[in-house]
């Protein structure tokens, strides 16, 4: 293989590659894309909205709450005990707020001994209740000198803390207690958890507890890794968690918590999959490869020995004996003035065969067709020799179907008359055709037959040494150009060869494929011709 071949193959084979390369990349491409989309829609967005979600109903409770305690100018806790009226209205619009959430929320008004004026209940919470009076929550109500208090407490469950919202009043105070487990039933999400810690780190509510370094009964914490992370992937205990973060006005933050170690797992095992079957598939597409671009290497040879087969067979076709065409011509000369009515037929009968050999369209005809052309040339070489020369033929009428090239025996009958003269100056050809078939064979067999001098051995040996060259010898003879078109026609398994001994003759054998005209593939036309003239 040369190395314009290689280069062609190697070529088809990174063509084939990419071409085949090209949907798997689509694939991943597209496998990318699902991958990109479906953490996008399941994790980021639906963080980023959980957090936002409880973020603002956060701040919404805080800002409700905060004005629910900011109660009409002028409003006196003192003298709501003298005032049952006022009283009554305040008590309404309290509890009408408490329960504007559906959370549970506790109200009490206090006055300035700490005592009960209106609440929920007729006592405070313990933890709120039993807290030193310079300390605790209604210390730092009373001391916010009517600013809005809103902090966390110990509440009466002893795992959440409630959100305390108030402020003091003239005579006293008002706050809203909103208990922390109903916080946490608002605040839920099936996706994912929540985490509330405020200014100082401090675990102040969770819907999960898996992220927490302390345990319930001291100050909880966040992971350190989880408290660092925001719109990431932060591990811990061994799982991954995709993390984010917003900050209340208060200072507070809220963390929303996502699992994503199943997630992550599911993307590894496919991306794992695609790329192991990708592995898989690789060697099997590049065998596909190189055996499909050996193949088309393979086809541009054949195509290129077949178009210089073309070109060697239509050269072939083109080249007519000279000397044949001169003696002929130089035979009419002299006959024009001895034989004129001969003359003009041999005129005819040249200019027919003349046609028939430059002009004509069909590579291979009908061996009735060629036949007939073929009497023609016999009538020249009738007219030139006289009596001299004779001819016979046997001919069965089912090779006269058979598909042959054009003028396939006239180079040979032309070689029997050149060189097939008796020694009494005759000359004699016999041309014959048989079927030749057996279960590897079907041909059709030419024989041309002269009964001249023969060839001597060298001679023979030559002659033979030529048909078997493969490459067109500058001088060559009638028999290699018939054998060499067979050859390129039909393969290597036709051609010609011969018998000759010399003082007995000489035998020139073609054998060719048994086609009849209409199935053989070069054939152009229909039915094959008849036969004309003898």
């Amino acid at each position: 293989m040369d190395l314009k071949t290689k280069s062609f193959q190697r070529e088809a084979q990174k063509t084939l590659m990419l071409y085949a390369c090209g949907p798997v990349l689509v694939f991943l491409l597209l496998g990318a894309v699902f991958v990109a989309a479906s953490w996008q829609h399941y994790v980021v967005q639906r963080s980023s909205d959980v957090r936002m979600a409880a973020a603002g109903r956060m701040e919404s409770w805080i800002a409700g709450y905060e004005a629910a305690t900011d109660l009409p100018e002028g409003t006196n806790i003192a003298w709501l005990r003298q005032d049952a009226a006022a009283r009554a209205a305040l008590s309404a619009q309290l509890y009408h707020a408490a329960n504007t959430s559906r959370s549970g929320a506790l109200f009490f008004l206090l006055d300035d001994e700490r005592q009960i004026v209106l609440g929920t209940w007729k006592y405070l919470p313990a933890p709120i209740g039993e807290t030193p009076e310079n300390m605790g929550l209604l210390a730092r109500l009373q001391q916010s000198d009517g600013a809005p208090v809103t902090e966390w407490v110990e509440g009466v469950s002893a795992s959440e803390l409630d959100l305390a919202i108030g402020r003091s009043l003239p005579g006293g105070m008002v706050f809203f207690l909103l208990p922390g487990k109903f916080l946490v039933q608002e605040l839920f999400s099936p996706y994912l958890d929540i985490i509330v810690t405020d200014r100082y780190d401090n675990v102040v509510l969770a819907t999960g507890g898996r992220y927490l370094e302390r345990g319930e009964t001291a100050p909880r914490k966040v992971s350190s890794t989880l408290k660092s992370a925001d719109r990431t992937i932060a591990e811990h205990g061994g799982q991954h968690y995709y993390v984010t973060q917003a900050t209340l006005s208060t200072g507070w933050r809220v963390t929303t918590v996502l699992p994503v170690t199943d997630l992550l797992t599911r993307y590894a095992i496919s991306i794992g999959s695609f790329v192991l079957v990708l592995l898989l598939f690789l060697p099997i597409l590049w065998q596909s490869a190189r055996r499909e671009g050996d193949a088309r290497a393979r086809a541009v040879q054949e195509e290129a020995a077949r178009a210089t087969a073309i070109a060697d067979i239509r050269r072939l076709e083109s080249q007519f004996q000279p000397h044949f065409l001169f003696n002929t011509l130089e035979n009419i000369k002299y006959m024009i003035k001895l034989e004129p009515d001969k003359a003009a037929q041999m005129v005819m009968a040249l200019s027919r065969l003349l046609r028939y050999s430059i002009h004509g369209q069909k590579r291979l005809v009908s061996f009735a067709e060629d036949l007939s052309y073929t009497h023609g040339f016999l009538e020249i070489q009738k007219a030139r020799f006289g009596r001299r020369f004779t001819y016979e033929e046997e001919i069965p009428e089912e090779a006269l179907d058979c598909a042959v090239p054009r003028l396939i025996l006239q180079p040979i009958i032309e070689n029997a008359i050149k060189y097939g003269e008796a020694a009494d100056g005759t000359i004699h050809v016999t041309v014959q055709a048989r079927r030749r078939h057996s279960l590897s064979e079907d041909a059709l067999v030419l024989t041309v037959r002269d009964d001249g001098r023969g060839m001597e051995p060298e001679e023979s040996e030559r002659l033979r040494a030529l048909l078997a060259r493969t490459e067109d010898p500058a001088n060559h003879t009638g028999l290699y150009n018939v054998h060499r078109r067979l050859q390129l026609l039909f393969g290597a398994s036709y051609g010609v060869s011969f018998e000759s001994k010399l003082g007995q003759g000489t035998t020139v054998i073609l054998a060719l494929p048994w086609n009849s005209q209409t199935s053989a593939p070069l054939i152009e036309g229909g039915r094959a011709a008849k036969r004309r003239g003898e």
